[in-house]
This record gives C-alpha cells, sequence and structure tokens, in this order.
C-alpha cells in the first residue's frame, strides 16, 4: 500500500513539474541555449506556404526569365521594374538555409537567362559570416553554370531604429560584403552588386527617407535605387557572359 502511495505521489510530483515547465520559458531558454530550435525558427509555417505558392507557379515561368531568389527585401521588389520577363521567389524571414531547401523546387532555373540572389541579412541570427559565405557558395554550386547569377551585397539597416537586431550590425554587414565580394570577382559567371552606399546616410544607416520605418526593409524611394543598381548589374553580367561564351544571347527588356 505504502509503494502504491508513493508511486502516486512521484507521479503527481512529475506531472505537476511538467505544468509548470510548460507554462514557464525555462524550456524555450534551455533550447535555445542548446541552438535545438534554430531550424523551427529558419524554416517556418510560412516558408512552407510560400514554397508551395512557388512550386505551382514555376511551371509557367517565361522561358529566359531572370529569377530573383531571396527573402522580404526580394519579396517586396516589383521584379518585373528591373528586368522583364521574371519571377518573384522571395520569402520573409528566409536565409541561406531556406534557399538551398527550395532550389531544387525551381525547375524554371534551368531555362532562365539569369539568377539574381539577395540573401545573408537574416543568417546573421543564426550563424558566422563564413558559414553563410560557405552556404553562398553551396547556392552557386546548385545554379547552372552557363548564365550569369548575381549576388546582391546585404543592404545596410537604420541601427538606431531597433534595440534587437541579434547580431546584425554595421561592422558586421560590411564585413560580410568584402568577404562575398572578393569570392564573387574570383569566380567566371558570378557577379556582386551592392546598392548600401547609395542607400546610406552619413553614419552608414540606412537612411530614413528609403525606408518604411522598420530600419530594414526599402520603401519605393529605397527599391528605385536597388532596382537601377540591379539592372546595371543584370546588363553588365549578360555581356560578360555573352563575351566569355562568344555568342550573343537572348535580349531582354530592361527598364
Amino acid at each position: 500500500m505504502n509503494k502504491r502511495i508513493i508511486l502516486a505521489y512521484v507521479i503527481t510530483i512529475h506531472v505537476f513539474l511538467g505544468i509548470v515547465l510548460a507554462k514557464s520559458n525555462f524550456i524555450k531558454l534551455v533550447s535555445n541555449k542548446l541552438n535545438l530550435t534554430t531550424a523551427q525558427t529558419e524554416i517556418a509555417e510560412y516558408f512552407n506556404q510560400m514554397l508551395a505558392y512557388h512550386s505551382r507557379m514555376d511551371g509557367n515561368v517565361p522561358n529566359e526569365s531572370v529569377i530573383f531568389i531571396g527573402d522580404s527585401i526580394i519579396q517586396g521588389l516589383a521584379v518585373t521594374a528591373v528586368v522583364n520577363p521574371s519571377v518573384n521567389y522571395g520569402i520573409g524571414n528566409d536565409t541561406t538555409v531556406g534557399v538551398l531547401k527550395r532550389l531544387p523546387v525551381y525547375h524554371s532555373i534551368e531555362r532562365a537567362s539569369a539568377v539574381v540572389i539577395a540573401i545573408g541579412i537574416n543568417d546573421m541570427k543564426y550563424r558566422s559570416n563564413e558559414e553563410i559565405l560557405s552556404n553562398m557558395k553551396a547556392i552557386s554550386n546548385h545554379l547552372p553554370k552557363n548564365i550569369p547569377i548575381i549576388f546582391s551585397a546585404v543592404l545596410p539597416i537604420n541601427e538606431a531604429r531597433r534595440t534587437d537586431w541579434q547580431g546584425r550590425n554595421h561592422t558586421r554587414i560590411k564585413e560580410f560584403n568584402l568577404q562575398l565580394k572578393k569570392w564573387v570577382e574570383a569566380s567566371d559567371n558570378i557577379f556582386f552588386v551592392d546598392a548600401g552606399p547609395q542607400l546610406s546616410d552619413e553614419k552608414g544607416n540606412l537612411a530614413d527617407q528609403f525606408h518604411e520605418g522598420d530600419g530594414m526593409h526599402l520603401n519605393s524611394r529605397g527599391n528605385a535605387i536597388w532596382i537601377q543598381q540591379l539592372t546595371g548589374a543584370i546588363r553588365y553580367a549578360r555581356g560578360t557572359i555573352s563575351n566569355l561564351h562568344g555568342n550573343s544571347t537572348v535580349p531582354l527588356t530592361l527598364q
């Protein structure tokens, strides 16, 4: 009888502790400390929903389109203002890990005339610059070698607008962009475009007149500058690739 009472008591205590821990943030804190929640945070349900939409679209993407892949900065861009035909495969909060996961879905890349990659700012919450660059290289390895691949620099943020940038700051962004540019310049079919200097104020912040008020996402004025830079980069990249291969390519309508 005593054993049953003791067993019931132990079970009750464990159930009670389980309820207390579930209602507190203890489990979350431990998971974060052990880096157990990174994958769930990085690949959220929104990512899966957007990728499902993209998979439905992909078969109808016109031949010779420019494919834009990135996070919310790309998602908020009118890509047809850069080049036509084109398709926007931006997903808010995405990282290089997410891009690597979704590249196999985009069969239209094999029929594309160029690919633009703009990713990295969200990665800085999860991994080092070296790890981000390693993922960038892996992304390039999954893309065709006979078309230009344009990597955008990580655009500036306005540090004064928020206090919870989670590892993202001017110094780190600048250092990463230098690493990205150095790698890109050593490649034949990969190109680099950096609109940061045109978007920054005298302190290096994303200028107030170019963002939506959150210190990160470009407004129409900011996007107009980025569009101009991307247009020039695509034109230059296509001309360079054409000269390398000694042939002409299908002309794009550059806005």
